[in-house]
C-alpha cells in the first residue's frame, strides 16, 4: 500500500531548535519536468539552525504563511517521474533546493523537484557522501566567483574538512555499511 502522506520538519514561528516540528503533508504526483524522490539521506547545514532561529525571517527572505522546509541537499531514489523527464523510477539520485523562502526543504520522507535540480549519484558514492556535495559545490563555486582566477602559474585550494561532508564520517562509526549504499537507516522521531 502506498502512504497518502509523507513527513517533513519544518518550522512555523522561529524560535530556535526547539520551534523545528515534524509533519505530516498530502503526497502529489510530480508534474512535468519534475521527479519525486524517497530521500535517503539528507546534510545537516548550519544554515538550517539560522532559519529555525528566524535569522533570514528577519531579513525579510522568508515569508512562507504556513511553515518553512528545513534542509538544503539530499540523495535518494527517483519514487516517481512526471512527463517529459528522462530518468528511470529507482535511479539514485542527489541534488538541492536552494532558496529561503518555500514550503518543503529536504528534511523530508520524500520531496518533489525539478530534474534539472538533480544529478545521477555515480556507482560507488554512498548516498552520505552524494547527500552533502550540492550544497558545499555551489558554496565552493561562489567563493571561486569571489576569489576570481587563480595567479598566473599559481593554484587554489578549496577545502572542507569542517563542512557538511566530514560530519557524517566523523560522527558515524565510518563503516558505511547499512540499507541503500552506505545508509543507516535511522526510524523517524
Amino acid at each position: 500500500m502506498i502512504a497518502s502522506t509523507f513527513r517533513t520538519a519544518v518550522v512555523r514561528i522561529p524560535g530556535g531548535p526547539g520551534s523545528i516540528e515534524i509533519i505530516d503533508v498530502p503526497l502529489v504526483a510530480p508534474g512535468p519536468g519534475q521527479v519525486r524522490v524517497e530521500i535517503a539521506a539528507a546534510a545537516v547545514n548550519p544554515v538550517d539552525l539560522a532559519v529555525a532561529g528566524g535569522v533570514f525571517h528577519g531579513m525579510g527572505l522568508i515569508n512562507q504563511p504556513e511553515w518553512t522546509g528545513l534542509g538544503w541537499d539530499f540523495a535518494g531514489h527517483v519514487a516517481a517521474a512526471g512527463p517529459g523527464v528522462g530518468l528511470a523510477i529507482g535511479t539514485w539520485v542527489a541534488g538541492m533546493v536552494g532558496g529561503f523562502d518555500r514550503d518543503f526543504g529536504t528534511y523530508a520522507e520524500q520531496l518533489i523537484v525539478p530534474v534539472g535540480d538533480v544529478a545521477i549519484v555515480p556507482d560507488g558514492l554512498d548516498l552520505i557522501a552524494a547527500s552533502t556535495v550540492p550544497l558545499n559545490g555551489l558554496t565552493a563555486a561562489q567563493i571561486l566567483d569571489l576569489l576570481g582566477d587563480a595567479p598566473a602559474g599559481g593554484r587554489l585550494l578549496v577545502t572542507g574538512a569542517a563542512g557538511a561532508r566530514a560530519e557524517p564520517r566523523l560522527a558515524g562509526d565510518g563503516s558505511g555499511q547499512g540499507a541503500g549504499r552506505g545508509v543507516r537507516p535511522r526510524p523517524w522521531r
